[in-house]
């Protein structure tokens, strides 16, 4: 039986502890009525999208009782925080131990779908302690460019897994008033000059008022199969939960009831990467050319999934026809002329 809400499998009846045999001593009673209480607290913590902290319950579970099942629900916990490592780890002791269980080829699948994302993300850290590959165009060094609101001062390119991301513009999330954080919007430098001419055509024109006539210049952003990475350096304490809970309204139907599992999947494994900001910290949202996504905080890059639909849906939380701000939207691409120079 699963919980159709979370896809977990419940692995104690509800109302009633895990059966034990008869003549089963007080303290294994006492054993199996602890697991019952952390394992429902795990479910309550994977239901509110508290993913690693639902794994770490689970665990407790599966200590004081020990069952197999277990093993698949702190997996998923696991998988749904960005834990690739524990997952796969768990994963592997689940299927071991069911081997004719109906999730063992599904859950194998997903197992190797990690190992190899944990193997691309090694990579691309070795990339990123290489020196940056010299353009193949000259690029003049970068510059300050100060966000008018908050006044945080980016640089209008920077170098991301080896390669230039040129800044298309900056602006300032509000909430009620407040200042929430400062973000500057970047493109990966020579694919996006190359996509820029039929932009430019569409417009009628390269120059700031043309492209910024409609929604062309952010369809474009949104659209383009080239890299883009937001800088989102804060200016007020934001908890993890308000930014999961904030984004995940803000993808409305990938992370609804009918949207195709997979999606619902990846779109759950974004929202997870997200921890608690403190004001002054930057957060980097990237997204690759091939639907590659990755949020990097606190100094850790976390590798997320790869899904082309998600990406598209990720930078219209920003650029969208519902965007989280009007003026924010505008200012993110009130530089994407420069691609033309």
């Amino acid at each position: 039986m699963r919980i159709a809400a979370t896809g977990l499998m419940v692995v104690l009846a509800c109302g009633a502890a895990m059966a034990a045999p008869p003549a089963a001593p007080k303290q294994d009673d006492e054993k199996t009525a602890a697991a019952k209480r952390f394992y429902e607290t795990g479910t309550l913590l994977f239901e509110r999208g508290e993913f690693l902290d639902a794994a770490k319950e689970f665990e407790r579970a599966h200590r004081e009782a020990p069952r197999p099942e277990l093993l698949y629900n702190i997996a998923s916990a696991y998988d749904k925080g960005g834990e690739r490592k524990k997952a796969v780890e768990n994963y592997r002791k689940y299927i071991s131990a069911m081997p004719n269980s109906p999730d063992v080829a599904s859950s194998k699948a997903r197992a190797d779908v990690l190992e190899r994302e944990a193997r691309e993300l090694e990579a691309a850290k070795a990339a990123a302690v290489r020196p940056a590959a010299e353009p193949k165009r000259q690029i003049a060094p970068p510059l300050p460019f100060v966000e008018p609101v908050t006044k945080y001062t980016y640089q209008t390119w920077i170098p991301i897994d080896g390669q230039p991301y040129t800044l298309i513009g900056a602006g300032a999330r509000k909430v009620y008033g407040f200042k929430v954080y400062a973000m500057g919007l970047y493109l990966e430098d020579e694919p996006a000059r190359k996509g820029f001419p039929a932009l430019a055509a569409r417009a009628g024109g390269s120059d700031h008022d043309s492209l910024a006539r409609g929604d062309l210049a952010h369809q474009f952003v949104v659209l383009g199969d080239f890299g883009k990475a937001a800088l989102l350096h804060f200016v007020r304490n934001v908890s993890g939960k308000d930014t999961r809970d904030a984004y995940r309204e803000a993808l409305g139907d990938d992370v609804g009831r009918n949207a195709p599992p997979e999606l619902r999947r990846d779109a759950d494994a974004f929202l997870a990467m997200f921890d608690d900001m403190n004001d002054g910290e930057d957060l980097i949202v990237h997204t690759s050319g091939e639907g590659l996504v990755s949020v990097e905080s606190h100094d850790k890059k976390r590798l997320g999934p790869k899904n082309m639909r998600l990406t598209h849906d990720i930078w219209d939380i920003w650029l969208g026809q519902k965007p989280l701000q009007s003026d924010l939207k505008k200012a993110l691409v009130d530089r994407i002329d420069v691609l033309a120079k």
